[in-house]
């Protein structure tokens, strides 16, 4: 019962359609030196603003590496 209450129904994933349109732009722009999407030489990461919001934690500890 543990990997139910980790993962739930994953077999759900199974019928689910792909955008053959969207998973070749995936594809196309994904650089799997940096892990991240670029798009005209600009990467798609989030910044520490952005993952504060996400997350609704407070990244400005002075005394913390990020």
């Amino acid at each position: 019962m543990q990997f139910w209450d980790k993962y739930g129904n994953v077999a759900q994933l199974l019928f689910v359609k792909l955008d053959d349109a969207l998973l070749k732009a995936m594809v196309r722009f994904w650089d799997p030196t940096y892990r991240c999407f670029k798009f005209n030489k600009v990467d798609m990461i989030p910044t520490i603003e952005e993952y504060s919001t996400l997350f609704h934690y407070d990244f400005r500890d002075p005394l913390r590496i990020y």
